[in-house]
């Protein structure tokens, strides 16, 4: 028991230390604004943007261009609906444990909208969330073609042999969500294992476009 509770405490220092070492991190260096595009096998969204839309104070989600001109013609978006930044650090400390960098909306604002992941226990269809509330957001990254992906570890030993420990993930869905009061037909998810159990979905990949 004595060795437990000493390994617990190890464990729970190393949080600690990189949670502290986190908060030091300053994400000071912005990159040009760019559209997220998604391609796909579906004829309707292949090639449309995604779009900042309201849900709920200060949230918000992100859909399909191809969503809002089917169930709002005429509707034109705003520069600061489709545009997007990527904030990285100029922390030259390996020891710092920063994230790769922050996908931000609306950076003007006094508290930057920072692209994060929501997590269910009741599905594996997990909505993304634009918000102040996201802190550091996901830790999104964009690899050499500019797709956007998540790097991320598996604690199944079975997962691990077949895709290996560490990898890129790019299991990005267009699926119908229901946020708060909010129903939107297609909004970006993160689907975390297996074929999405939502309602209409279909995978995408998602890539920086320069505005």
């Amino acid at each position: 028991m004595q060795q437990f509770t000493s390994k617990m405490l190890a464990l729970l220092a190393a949080a600690f230390s990189l949670v502290a070492a986190q908060s030091d991190c300053v994400y000071d260096v912005q990159s040009a604004p760019f559209h997220l595009r998604l391609t796909g096998d579906d004829a309707r969204l292949n090639g449309t943007r995604l779009v900042s839309v309201h849900a709920g104070p200060p949230f918000r989600q992100l859909v399909s261009e191809a969503w809002l001109q089917d169930t709002y013609p005429g509707h034109n978006q705003s520069d600061i609906s489709i545009n997007f930044y990527y904030n990285t650090t100029s922390t030259n400390d390996p020891n710092s444990n920063c994230l790769p960098g922050k996908l931000h909306w609306a950076p003007e604002q006094s508290w930057p909208s920072v692209f994060g992941i929501v997590s269910s226990l009741a599905s594996n269809v997990q909505p993304i969330e634009v918000s102040p509330m996201q802190g550091d957001g996901s830790g999104v990254q964009f690899d050499e073609e500019g797709k956007l992906f998540q790097r991320a570890r598996s604690y199944s030993p079975v997962t691990q042999e077949e895709e290996g420990y560490n990898l890129n993930h790019y299991k990005w869905f267009i699926c119908a969500t229901v946020y708060g009061n909010y129903k939107y037909g297609d909004a970006l998810t993160w689907v975390a294992g297996g074929e999405p159990d939502g309602k209409n979905c279909r995978a995408v990949d998602v890539t920086r476009e320069w505005a």
